[in-house]
């Protein structure tokens, strides 16, 4: 069900995490599903903290490739997009909408589409992440 954080789904264990790059001859298919796991892992690393969070409690980590700047993007920021270049981004877009900042405080709200509004507040010692 979309929208909710499912406990039973979420993988946890004592093993420590490693990867390894693939080391042997690969099948077109087998090479294409490499590319596609680590585009999906490298793109989760590069996205701000609470929106790699949200999106893998919601499992909405699916990704696609860009043929073209997404709306938002900032070329000041982001750099002149070229469409020469294989590209990735996420398959549902999350918006950030909000953000309240004080010394000891902050709140982000996501607006993440059909799957509502997601509202993070983040303090010392607590976090809490709840869809409003």
């Amino acid at each position: 069900m979309p929208s909710i954080i499912d406990p039973q789904t979420i993988h946890v264990d004592e093993l420590p995490p490693i990867w390894s790059p693939v080391q042997w001859e690969l099948t077109e298919e087998e090479r294409v599903g490499a590319i596609n796991e680590q585009a999906t892992a490298s793109l989760l690393w590069t996205m701000d903290a609470p929106e790699t969070i949200l999106r893998l409690l919601l499992g909405e980590t699916e990704i696609q490739r860009l043929y073209q700047s997404p709306d938002d993007y900032d070329s000041e920021e982001q750099g002149e997009w070229d469409e020469e270049i294989i590209t990735f981004g996420p398959y549902r877009s999350m918006k950030l909408i909000e953000v309240e900042r004080e010394p000891d405080y902050l709140r982000l709200v996501y607006n993440f589409g059909d799957m509502g509004y997601w509202e993070f507040v983040i303090e010392p010692e607590k976090v809490t992440i709840e869809r409003i």
